[in-house]
C-alpha cells in the first residue's frame, strides 16, 4: 500500500514555498525563477580545481577512516559533528550565498551524508523526495549536493524530476530488497510527474534542489566512482521533533527564536561513536 507521509503524528506543512529576493547577492533573478519553477539550480560554480582535488583527498582519507571501522562507503552520514572538514565545508561561504539568496540571511543545518557509488556498484537511489525522510516542518530545507567526482550519465549523475516539487508529497512504496535501493523509499512511475534530466557536473561544483524535488540515481556500471557530498540547510524558522530546542549548526546570521542550539566546529576529524 503506498504511503502518503512517513510520519504523520507531526502534523507536517508539505508544500514548495517558492524563494523571494529582491536583492541577490549571487544568483540573478532568472536564476531564483528557475529554482521557483524547476526545484533545482545546476551546475553552479563553487570550488577551483586545486581546491576540488583537495576535496577528493580529503574523502578518501574519510574513506580510510571509514573502511578502519568497518563500515562502508554510504555510512558518512552527520559527521560535521565530528569532523572539521565537512564542517568546514559547511560553512563555506560561496556556498551559503547561494543558499542565502534561496532562503534568506539566517541558515541553520543540521544534516550532511557523502554518497559514494564506487565502480561497478550495483546500487541505486531509488526515486523519492528528501522531505518525505526528514521530521521537519514546514518544507523549507534545500540539499547542496557537491560534487566530489565528475559526475556524468556514465557514472550514475543524479537524475531529477523537473517542475515535481510543486506537487507536495508524493506517495511512495517501502523499497523492496530487490531493488537493491541505498535508501529505504521508491515512488513508483515518478516519469509521470515530467521527463527526468541528469545532473552532469565537474568536481567542485554544486547543484541546489528542494526538498520536495523527485530525485534518485541508478546503479553505478562504469569504471569511475561517482561521489558527491549533501549539505542540507533551512531557514531557522523550521521545526523538528523536539518541542523546546535542537541542535544545529548555526551556518549564517541567526536564529531570534533560540530553538536551534548552535554545534561549535570539531576539532579534527574523527569517526563518530
Amino acid at each position: 500500500m503506498a504511503i502518503t507521509d512517513a510520519l504523520p503524528e507531526m502534523g507536517r506543512e508539505l508544500k514548495f514555498y517558492p524563494a523571494v529576493n529582491d536583492n541577490p547577492k549571487k544568483l540573478t533573478q532568472a536564476q531564483i525563477q528557475e529554482f521557483n519553477e524547476k526545484g533545482c539550480l545546476f551546475p553552479l560554480d563553487v570550488f577551483t580545481p586545486e581546491e576540488a582535488e583537495a576535496n577528493r583527498i580529503y574523502f578518501e582519507k574519510l574513506m580510510d577512516m571509514t573502511s578502519a571501522a568497518g563500515r562502508n562507503n554510504y555510512s558518512i552520514t552527520g559527521w560535521h559533528r565530528s569532523c572539521a572538514g565537512i564542517y568546514d565545508l559547511l560553512m563555506d561561504d560561496r556556498i551559503l550565498d547561494y543558499v542565502e539568496d534561496l532562503l534568506g540571511e539566517n541558515l541553520v543545518s543540521r544534516m550532511t551524508h557523502y554518497f559514494a557509488k564506487m565502480p561497478d556498484d550495483g546500487k541505486t537511489v531509488a526515486w523519492h523526495q528528501d522531505a518525505s525522510y526528514w521530521p521537519l516542518t514546514p518544507s523549507k530545507t534545500v540539499t547542496v549536493w557537491l560534487a566530489i567526482d565528475d559526475a556524468s550519465i556514465e557514472n550514475s549523475a543524479m537524475e531529477v524530476v523537473p517542475g515535481s516539487h510543486v506537487h507536495g508529497q508524493i506517495a511512495f512504496d517501502k523499497s523492496k530488497p530487490e531493488e537493491n535501493n541505498v535508501l529505504n523509499q521508491s515512488v513508483n512511475n515518478a516519469e509521470q510527474f515530467g521527463e527526468p534530466v541528469a545532473l552532469e557536473m565537474k568536481a567542485g561544483q554544486i547543484s541546489i534542489h528542494s526538498d520536495l524535488l523527485l530525485h534518485g540515481s541508478k546503479p553505478n556500471a562504469s569504471d569511475r566512482r561517482r561521489c558527491g557530498l549533501t549539505l542540507r540547510y533551512m531557514p531557522p524558522e523550521v521545526r523538528t521533533k523536539e518541542t523546546d530546542h535542537s541542535p544545529a549548526v548555526i551556518c549564517r546570521g541567526s536564529d531570534p527564536s533560540g530553538y536551534w542550539q548552535h554545534m561549535p566546529r570539531p576539532e579534527g576529524d574523527a569517526v563518530p561513536s
